[in-house]
This record gives structure tokens, C-alpha cells and sequence, in this order.
């Protein structure tokens, strides 16, 4: 004889199926109340209308749209969007350059700076005839602006240091040339570069000697034959050479700290 079971062993098979089913059921139902409702959601703010509502005063149902339809302002309408293309200046820019001729805090122009042009496109929006926004869309530059370029003086002039008997020497002839002040300065820091004012100085790499380190030293024999001995032959020697090829013993100095050598 056989038989089926009507009630399900506990724990079997059977009842942990029947459990399942149940959930899935009660998870089923669930999410289709959930896309109701957001059905719902959506449709009244999209139209603005509650339809749930409809049995409700007509009060209560215009209370409602008031609140969720946003009013259409009638400004809108006064706006005006429009394409302008306006030609505006664009700003030089301006360069420095040392130059070691000057002394250090003068400033010359050497290029006088220009301004250039462009012609822009902008969509402009107004309101009753009035700018109130502008966005630029296109730019095209008409004329390059030419940057101004200053010559900036770069020139030190250290201060003199009492040294040895060849550096009074030397500042008493140049004040003969008529180079004082800042001109000895100038001088004075030329030559303490070059030997430090030793008559004996001697350039082991190329050969320069004395005081002004003529190149070679004979080119000092044109002032004295005793000009390997002499510091006041090699001083008037080197206060010619000044003279000659750069003028004035700051021009000398200003070429020195620039390249390295006078």
C-alpha cells in the first residue's frame, strides 16, 4: 500500500522548497510595490498631478501642483542670446637685460614696447537689450604685441681696499687720467682681479704677466724696457691699454665681470 505524505516532514526537502517559495513570493511582491511607487513618483513629477489624489477637494489638488510644478517665469522671455565679434588690445610684455656697461640701478629702454590686436568672437546673452553674460568662442591674433626690452644696469662698483705700495701707485696715476672715484674703483677691482697688483705675477697657462697681465708682458716694453721690474711701466702701460679699447677703467671692468677677461 502507498501513501503521500499530506504535511512535510520537518526539516525535509519539501519544507525548505515551500520556504523558498515563499520568500521569492513575498520578494516578488515587494519589488513590484517598490516600481509602482516609483512609477508613481515619476508620473506626478512629470505632470504634476496627483493622481491618488483625485477623490480630494479641488483645493487640496491645486494646493499640490502649486507646490510641485515650478512657475515659468515670463523673464525668459526678454532673453536674447547673440554672436558679437569685437577687436580688443593685447598687452606688451617686457624684458630685462643686464648690461655691464651701466652701473647697477639705471635702467634704459632699449625697445619701445607695442601693444597688439585680436579679433574675438563672444556669444553674448542679454536681458531687455542689456549684457549680462559673454562667453569667448574664438580668438585670432591680428598683430603680435612687440614687448618692451630695458637695459638694466649691472655694473658693481666695489669699494677700495688699502692694499700694498703698488696699488697707491696706481690710484695716484690714474688719478692723472683723471679716473676717480668710481672710476678708480672700477681700476682698482680690475687689476686686484687680475695679479692683486703683483708686478710679479705670472699666468702659468697663458703666459699673461704683471699687474695689467699684459698678453704677452713684452707688449710693455712700448712703455719701458724695465717692465718685467717696474710696477709704475706695467701701470702706465695698463692704464693705456684701458684708455685705448674700452675708454674708461668701469667699461674695462663691466667687460671683465660679463665674459671672464678684459
Amino acid at each position: 500500500m502507498s501513501y503521500r505524505r499530506t504535511t512535510p516532514a520537518e526539516g525535509g526537502r519539501r519544507e525548505r522548497r515551500e520556504r523558498t517559495a515563499v520568500r521569492m513570493r513575498r520578494t516578488h511582491a515587494a519589488a513590484a510595490t517598490l516600481a509602482l511607487g516609483a512609477f508613481a513618483v515619476g508620473s506626478f513629477a512629470s505632470v504634476g498631478v496627483n493622481a491618488w489624489a483625485a477623490d480630494e477637494d479641488a483645493s487640496a489638488t491645486q494646493t499640490v501642483a502649486s507646490e510641485s510644478v515650478a512657475p515659468v517665469s515670463a523673464e525668459a522671455a526678454d532673453l536674447e542670446v547673440v554672436v558679437r565679434t569685437e577687436e580688443v588690445e593685447l598687452d606688451h610684455g617686457s624684458v630685462e637685460e643686464k648690461d655691464f656697461s651701466e652701473f647697477e640701478g639705471t635702467t634704459t629702454v632699449v625697445t619701445e614696447g607695442k601693444e597688439g590686436t585680436a579679433l574675438v568672437s563672444y556669444t553674448v546673452t542679454l536681458k531687455d537689450g542689456v549684457e549680462i553674460e559673454r562667453d569667448e568662442d574664438m580668438r585670432v591674433v591680428v598683430q603680435e604685441p612687440v614687448d618692451e626690452v630695458v637695459s638694466v644696469g649691472a655694473l658693481s662698483v666695489p669699494t677700495a681696499s688699502n692694499a700694498g705700495a703698488n696699488r697707491a701707485l696706481g690710484r695716484e696715476l690714474a688719478a692723472q687720467w683723471g679716473w676717480t672715484g668710481a672710476e678708480w674703483n672700477c681700476l682698482n677691482a680690475l687689476f686686484t682681479k687680475e695679479s692683486n697688483w703683483r708686478h710679479t705675477a705670472q699666468n702659468s697657462s697663458s703666459g699673461a704677466y704683471g699687474i695689467p697681465q699684459s698678453l704677452p708682458g713684452s707688449k710693455m716694453a712700448s712703455v719701458g724696457s724695465d717692465w718685467r721690474t717696474n710696477p709704475a711701466t706695467q701701470i702706465k702701460w695698463g692704464l693705456g691699454y684701458v684708455k685705448n679699447r674700452y675708454g674708461t677703467p668701469c667699461g674695462a671692468w663691466g667687460h671683465a665681470q660679463s665674459r671672464g677677461w678684459y
